[in-house]
């Protein structure tokens, strides 16, 4: 694990592409992937360990010197800040001339204290933007709205407006917002959203186009690859996907390897508790984070091979069914690394992280006293080994390290 007071230094090289918008696939898979470390970068965006801030916590200087002490008493060194959430306000003074017209921008927070205050404690700056759920730019911008076949304004079941995702003027609004992020010093910008609708009366959208699970997936992936070209060496680029759409075609679309070609990171919400019964022949995927992180890590990585994207799961730190503590947090980022993933975000709503679950900032080497790195029990190694897991009562990988750890077993050593 590496100190996240050190300068990791990376040279890759940066095809230089001028980018005419097309929902064309012709160019090769990977060519806007890989792209040089940024100056101000002191972290190395391969080893995040983030957690997710609210603009509200953001904006309150002693909530959010809270979050930045979490960091520096642990193994965090990253922070996703929300920029622009699903109700389309922008939380700081934007230079965007669109936002300024429909009234999104309602400054917050103080963006470029945020960037100082972040620079001064070494953490890796990630920006989240949720482009496409937009309900500001779809009521003030009908024309960049999906709208029902009356040609009204369309809302999900909670009364949420979309901007549509064929619209090309919708790309450039978020475009711009990401670039214009990236120039106030952000690090990476996070797309979140990037989907189309869920929930409502989804037979009744009409998005001026013909809509289908094919152009669905185009126009996904070829934002991202806009984005991409657009932004080049000057920030990296990550998206949110539903877990489920590691290996499937979930029809809104999220097609994980078309959307790998063209981002720095993916990052899955493979939440222990999104998952229904039954899941990877789970009985209870909400009990058992181990087995939920390893099933779908195992599988995005076999997907992510010739690409130079690279995965960062976001990883539970909440109750919903099952109550979740140091130990279910734990496992998950353990199940991850057996996968030699060093990179992940929690997410609590609330912006309340298990600091017991973290290793402190004075062990982040994760290694026992013995300087020995972690080397799997014999017992775990073979259960992971031996699929499909043994369903029976509490016979999981999960249940036996949960057993352990509650039992005073020393995680530290074994991590």
């Amino acid at each position: 694990m590496t100190n996240k007071n050190l300068l990791l230094p990376r040279i890759s090289l940066l095809s230089l592409i001028i980018f005419t918008p097309s929902l064309l696939h012709a160019e090769s898979s990977c060519m806007y992937s890989s792209i040089p470390p940024l100056s101000m970068i002191k972290v190395s965006p391969d080893n995040v360990k983030g957690i997710h801030i609210t603009s509200s916590v953001a904006s309150n200087l002693e909530l959010f010197k809270q979050c930045l002490a979490l960091t520096d008493r642990t193994e965090l060194n990253a922070m996703v800040i929300d920029i622009k959430e699903t109700d389309g306000i922008i939380a700081y003074r934007a230079d965007i001339p669109l936002a300024r017209e429909i009234g999104a921008i309602k400054p917050m927070l103080d963006i470029d204290e945020i960037v100082r205050l972040c620079n001064q404690h070494r953490l890796y700056k990630i920006a989240r933007i949720c482009v496409f759920k937009d309900n500001l730019l779809a009521k003030k911008r009908p024309d960049m709205a999906i709208v029902d076949k009356n040609g009204q304004i369309w809302s999900d079941f909670k009364g949420c407006c979309w901007a549509n995702p064929y619209v090309h003027d919708v790309w450039e609004y978020n475009f711009n917002l990401a670039k214009d992020i990236i120039a106030h010093g952000f690090d990476e910008v996070q797309f979140d959203y990037l989907r189309f609708p869920t929930d409502g009366q989804i037979s009744n959208c009409w998005y001026g186009a013909e809509r289908n699970n094919k152009t669905a997936r185009a126009a996904i992936s070829d934002f991202v690859r806009f984005c991409k070209q657009g932004l080049g060496a000057k920030g990296y680029i990550s998206v949110d996907i539903f877990g489920l759409s590691i290996d499937r075609d979930l029809g809104i679309g999220q097609d994980f390897i078309e959307i790998a070609k063209y981002a720095d990171f993916i990052s899955p919400m493979v939440y222990p508790s999104h998952y229904y019964r039954g899941e990877y022949g789970l009985m209870d995927p909400d009990a058992m984070p181990y087995d939920v992180i390893n099933f779908s890590t195992r599988i995005a990585m076999s997907k992510l091979e010739g690409t130079n994207c690279k995965l960062r799961s976001w990883l539970q730190d909440f109750s919903l069914k099952h109550s979740y503590g140091p130990v279910e947090v734990q496992l998950q980022i353990k199940a991850l690394s057996q996968h030699g993933c060093n990179s992940w975000l929690l997410w609590n709503p609330f912006c309340k992280y298990t600091e017991e679950a973290l290793i402190p900032e004075d062990n982040t080497d994760g290694k026992d006293n013995k300087g020995n790195f972690y080397i799997p029990f014999p017992l775990e190694q073979e259960l992971i080994k031996n699929e499909p897991l043994k369903l029976a009562g509490l016979s999981t990988v999960s249940s036996m390290l949960t057993e352990r750890c509650s039992s005073g077993y020393d995680y530290w050593a074994d991590r």
